[in-house]
C-alpha cells in the first residue's frame, strides 16, 4: 500500500461501554501513541448513543460532534454561570456542533439511538476543522490544504470518513473503504499531493477532517 495512506477500519475498532450504561465508543485515532483520555493531543472516535444522560466534561479539550445515523439528541447547554441554559437539536447532515470539554452538557434521545462522530483537540496544542462533502457518482478533492495557522509551518493532518462504501484513487492506487473507515494522508511538506478521487455508487456523504498544531 501506498505509504502515504493509512487506513483505519471501523470494523477491526475495539467498542468500549460506557461505565453508566448509556452508550459505547470505537476510538479511531488518539495522538500521540499510547496516550489517554487523560493525556492526548487529539482524538477521533464513533459513539453510538442509547439513552439521555449527561456528557462526560474533558478539561482542557475543544469537541466537535456531528450526528450519523439516528434522528438526533436534543442537547442542554448550560450557558453562563448563572445557571442558564440553551437547547440546541442536532440531526444528521447538521454543521458540526462545537464546544469546550468544561460544558455541561445533557442529552436526550429525539427517538431511538443515534451514532456521532468525535473530534477532540487539546486547547493550545491543535485545532481541527470538519467539512461535509456530497458525493455521488466521483469527486476529486485536494488532498493537500494549507495551514490555517500564519504562525506555523505545519502541515494538517487530512482524514476522510465515507458514510457509506465507497472506492478511492490516490496517486494510482485505487482503495475500497467501508462505512465509517478512515483514511488518513501522511503529512507531505515538499511534495505535490495531486488530488483524492472518490467514487461512489449511491448518493452518500464523506467528513472531511484537518487537524493541525498551532505551534511549530
Amino acid at each position: 500500500m501506498n505509504s502515504n495512506i493509512q487506513i483505519i477500519r471501523y470494523e477491526e475498532c475495539e467498542s468500549s461501554l460506557w461505565k453508566n450504561g448509556g452508550g459505547s465508543t470505537k476510538q479511531l485515532l488518539i495522538w500521540p501513541k499510547g496516550a489517554d483520555l487523560s493525556n492526548f493531543d487529539f482524538r477521533i472516535s464513533i459513539a453510538t448513543i442509547s439513552s439521555d444522560g449527561p456528557f462526560s466534561l474533558f478539561h482542557g479539550i475543544d469537541r466537535q460532534l456531528c450526528i450519523l445515523e439516528g434522528e438526533g439528541v436534543r442537547l442542554k447547554v448550560k450557558g453562563n454561570d448563572l445557571g442558564q441554559s440553551e437547547e440546541i437539536i442536532l440531526r444528521p447532515n447538521d454543521p458540526p456542533f462545537c464546544f469546550s470539554g468544561e460544558t455541561q452538557i445533557g442529552s436526550k434521545l429525539l427517538v431511538n439511538q443515534i451514532l456521532d462522530f468525535n473530534v477532540m483537540t487539546r486547547r493550545g496544542n491543535y485545532t481541527a476543522r470538519i467539512e461535509r462533502i456530497e458525493c455521488n457518482g466521483k469527486v476529486q478533492i485536494e488532498a493537500k490544504v494549507n495551514s490555517a495557522h500564519q504562525s506555523t509551518n505545519t502541515q494538517p493532518i487530512h482524514f476522510v470518513l465515507p458514510l457509506a462504501p465507497i472506492s478511492c484513487i490516490y496517486q494510482g492506487e485505487k482503495i475500497t473503504l467501508q462505512s465509517y473507515d478512515l483514511l488518513q494522508l501522511a503529512e507531505e511538506k515538499n511534495t505535490t499531493a495531486g488530488c483524492l478521487t472518490l467514487i461512489s455508487r449511491q448518493a452518500t456523504q464523506l467528513i472531511r477532517v484537518f487537524i493541525e498544531a498551532t505551534k511549530p
